[in-house]
Parts: structure tokens; C-alpha cells; sequence
């Protein structure tokens, strides 16, 4: 009776238990204010922060292969290179944990890394990378001044043409994992902070030591290019590079930043001219234009004066004493009165009694920015007493007649490579009309192998004045209001670092 009585009381506690536990759980229910509040935690894995970038499926995503900057600029989100080349065109490692520079070699000893297939990054790699590099439409002018690269053990050496103390600015190519890239259709295996894991999807690379803040990029396929940056303003993708190449500026309706490139507006001077073949009016010349007006002026803001040939950014400049960018009109007039130009014929042009300062300045009418600015400058000369004409012919004319050296000034622009190589204008057609045996690239060579510093450099630039540095011309970095790019990298790579680029994290 007792043990019956035991199991009864036993069954009442229980459903009693199961009572007070429902009628708990009801309260919770019918009271949604106290209910305690969701506290979110940051768990990268299963968020999805994203970023849609553009790219052309008509174009190949093999970097070796590609041919339109969109595509080939995707090749750094997968792959990493040896060197990433900073804004102030300084060389940060990468894939490389140290180097040394012996002559005209190289030699680069290799970080511990691995493929996004877990393979390890070997010296045979970047062999073989750089050998692809050598022939792509994207790195082969680059790469022009690097003749040959041999793996020794973990250390692959470089053979340059000369020595160049920027020359591991040159190896910034793409590393893939060897026998993965020798076809245009084929997405090369990378060491990068993602991997493509499908058409048009890149997901982190689980073999990855970098911590990234976007962890998903979606690709979007930009069926018509001239249209670009009109897909962008309509949203369907989330960043954009503009170097206005075309000569004109595009207004972009999008957050924007303005970036320096490394192209390089400069007056050209035929030194076979009577008169311009002397050193000092050249100077002279210099010295008159104020090329922070010119620049501002004619390139909408999207330019930087420059003062000696050198990218304004460049980081060995810093300290540096040089001439203002607003031009010295006193020097200017100073070095033509010495020379004996001190009379004015009845046009109001300089004269020495015998030859007057007259010249024409030669201009691509195509080119929007450099036509304006060869009036700007224009103007700055004949504020003391040098007379000017602007010529401005349509693009094949100005070619022709630049080729062949039918000019007496002309303006022009060049696309430096991540070295900095101002011997494009004592080797190339870029310096037409250029005393090759000019006593600057005497002292240029002497720079590059480490026997001057950049301070000589510029006086002996300054005394012989092949030509006059006008402005580093600009791009526009446009992106939608949820990013902040990193703008700590030279334009070379448009998503440089985009590991650490701020994304708003989804709702």
C-alpha cells in the first residue's frame, strides 16, 4: 500500500514538472519584451560579405592569356605575385622572403606558401610563371629588360639586361602552380586569398594565411565595355578603374577617388632645331611653365605636376630640394638674358638680334586633355617673350610627323613601367628628337646601378633638359558607397590588397 501510495505521489510530481515547464514556456511566448535579444557575433565562415566585380567572358581569365585589363587585373585576387609594388613605388614581398641585387641579377629566396590545391609554391613555379609572363600581351613590354629566370634550390635568379635598383619593382607578375597555365582557357591554380569555385564565383582558399574581410567575390560579365562604367552606376557591379585613356574625362556618379598613375605628360624638344639644340634655353623653357597651372588646368583635376621626370609619388623623392612645380619665371628669364636674348622684334618675341624665340608645338587634336594643355603651355612661354604656335592634327598626322622628327616641340605621353625606365626615351620612338648621346643618360645609367643618388640625378636632368616634365596624368578608382578600397598600391593592380578593404557586413 505504501509502494502504490510512493508511485501515485511519484506521478503527480512529474506531470506537476511537466506543467510548470509548459506554462513557463507559454509566458515566454505571450511577453516578446522580455525575451532576451539575439547578440551577434562576428563569424566570418558562414557570412557572406561580398563584392561583385566586373569582367568580359569574351576575354580569357588566364592572366597570360587576357587581354582586357578587367580580366587581367582578377588574376591578383587568385594569385600572388612576388613583389605587390606600392604607391610611392616602393617593392613590398610577398611570395619573396628576401632578395639581393649582385650586377644585373636578381635573386629572390621564396616564403613558405601553398596553392589553393595545397601543393607548396616552388622555384620551378615562378620559373615557369615568368617564362608565360615573358609572352603575355599583359607583362611581355614589362618584362622586356628582364632576360631569363632559373630556379637554384629555393631561390630563383633574374638576369636583367643592366642593372636597375628598381628592378624587383618588375617582378610583380602572377605565380601558378607549373603546368596549370599554358592555356588561354584555363584558370591557372594560384596561392591568392580566393579561388574560383565556379563560373563566375571566387571563394576564399581555405590554404590561404591571409585573413580577408570580403570572403565571397561574384563575377559580372560586362557584355559591351564601351558601356562599363554605366553598369556600374546602375549597380550591377561594385568597383570600377577609369584611366581616361581616351583623353577626355567621364563623369561617373559613384563614390570615386583620384589615383595617380604612371603615365607621364611631357614636352618633347627636337635638339636637331638651331636653337633648341642648347642646352641652357632648353632650361629656359623649363623654367617658364608653370606646370602645376598647366596641369590643373587642362586635366580636370586629374593630374599631378610633376618637376622632375620621375612619378611626383615616387618615394626617393622625399627631401629632396627641387624646383617649385608653379616654374621659376625669374630663372627662366635670367638664363635668356645670359644667353642674349634680351631684344623684341615687333611681334613681342625674344630675340637675339639675329634668331627670334619662336616655335610650334605639335599636338594629338585627338587627345582632349593634351590638346588643352599645349595651349595652357603655350601661354606660360609667351608670358616671357617666346613665341609659340600649337599645331594641333588629327592622330595619324601627329604620329607620322613625330616618327619622323617633323617637330620642333610636341607634346607627348608615356606609360612607364613599375621600374621606372626613363631609357624609353633614349631607346624607343618615345624620344624623338632626343640627343641620344645627352649627358642625363649618362648619369641616369650611373642612378640605376646604385652609383648616384636621385639628387645628382635630377641636377644633371636640370643642366641638360632632353625634355620638359609636364604632369603624371590620373585615373578614377569609382565604387559603390558599402567599400573603402585599399589606395595603398600602385595602380598596376586595381584591387591591390583587397583582403583588407572595408565592406558593410550584410544585415
Amino acid at each position: 500500500m505504501i509502494a502504490v501510495n510512493n508511485r501515485i505521489i511519484k506521478a503527480l510530481c512529474l506531470v506537476t514538472a511537466i506543467l510548470l515547464l509548459f506554462c513557463s514556456c507559454t509566458a515566454k511566448t505571450d511577453t516578446p519584451d522580455e525575451q532576451q535579444q539575439p547578440i551577434y557575433e562576428d563569424k566570418a565562415s558562414p557570412e557572406i560579405v561580398q563584392i561583385t566585380l566586373p569582367y568580359s567572358q569574351s576575354d580569357s581569365l588566364n592572366p597570360f592569356f587576357a587581354t582586357g585589363v578587367e580580366n587581367s587585373a582578377l588574376a591578383f585576387l587568385y594569385c600572388q605575385p612576388l613583389f605587390e609594388v606600392k604607391s610611392d613605388y616602393s617593392a613590398e614581398p610577398v611570395l619573396a622572403e628576401s632578395y639581393s641585387i649582385a650586377e644585373n641579377r636578381i635573386s629572390v629566396t621564396l616564403k613558405s606558401a601553398l596553392f589553393s590545391d595545397g601543393s607548396a609554391v616552388t622555384a620551378r613555379d615562378v620559373v615557369y610563371s615568368f617564362n608565360l609572363a615573358k609572352q603575355s600581351p599583359a607583362y611581355s613590354s614589362r618584362l622586356a629588360k628582364v632576360e631569363s629566370a632559373l630556379s637554384v634550390g629555393s631561390d630563383v635568379s633574374f638576369a636583367f639586361t643592366s642593372p636597375d635598383i628598381f628592378g624587383v619593382n618588375l617582378l610583380s607578375f602572377p605565380i601558378v602552380k607549373s603546368g596549370t597555365g599554358s592555356s588561354a582557357d584555363s584558370v591557372p591554380t594560384g596561392s591568392g586569398v580566393f579561388m574560383l569555385t565556379g563560373d563566375e564565383v571566387m571563394t576564399l582558399n581555405p590554404n590561404s594565411q591571409v585573413i580577408s574581410t570580403i570572403n565571397t567575390v561574384y563575377l559580372y560579365n560586362v557584355k559591351q565595355l564601351q558601356y562599363i562604367t554605366n553598369e556600374l552606376q546602375i549597380g550591377n557591379f561594385n568597383y570600377l578603374f577609369e584611366d581616361f585613356s581616351e583623353g577626355q574625362y567621364k563623369s561617373i556618379v559613384a563614390e570615386n577617388k583620384t589615383i595617380t598613375l604612371n603615365n607621364l605628360v611631357f614636352l618633347g624638344i627636337n635638339s636637331g632645331d638651331a636653337l633648341l639644340s642648347s642646352a641652357p634655353l632648353r632650361t629656359a623653357i623649363y623654367y617658364a611653365i608653370n606646370k602645376e597651372n598647366v596641369s590643373a588646368g587642362a586635366f580636370q583635376g586629374y593630374s599631378k605636376a610633376a618637376n622632375t621626370p620621375f612619378n611626383p609619388d615616387l618615394f626617393m623623392l622625399d627631401g629632396v630640394d627641387l624646383p617649385s612645380v608653379n616654374g621659376d619665371k625669374e630663372k627662366c628669364l635670367s638664363i635668356l638674358k645670359k644667353t642674349g636674348f634680351n631684344l623684341f622684334n615687333a611681334a613681342g618675341v625674344r630675340t637675339n638680334g639675329r634668331q627670334a624665340l619662336s616655335f610650334s608645338i605639335l599636338v594629338n587634336a585627338d587627345n582632349k586633355f593634351r590638346t588643352a594643355a599645349a595651349y595652357k603651355i603655350a601661354d606660360e612661354l609667351q608670358s616671357v617673350g617666346i613665341g609659340i604656335n600649337v599645331e594641333a592634327v588629327d592622330s595619324a598626322t601627329y604620329q607620322q610627323r613625330v616618327a619622323t622628327g617633323s617637330f620642333q616641340l610636341y607634346l607627348g605621353e608615356v606609360k612607364l613601367t613599375e621600374n621606372l625606365d626613363l631609357s624609353v626615351f633614349k631607346d624607343t620612338a618615345v624620344g624623338a628628337g632626343i640627343d641620344k648621346n645627352s649627358k642625363f643618360f649618362e648619369s641616369y645609367n650611373l642612378f640605376r646601378q646604385g652609383g648616384i643618388g636621385i639628387a645628382e640625378l635630377a641636377e644633371s636632368f636640370y643642366d641638360d633638359m632632353p625634355f620638359v616634365p609636364i604632369c603624371y596624368r590620373a585615373g578614377m578608382a569609382a565604387y559603390s558607397k558599402a567599400y573603402t578600397p585599399d589606395f595603398s598600391y600602385a595602380p598596376f593592380n586595381i584591387y591591390g590588397n583587397i583582403e583588407n578593404w572595408e565592406a558593410a557586413k550584410p544585415e
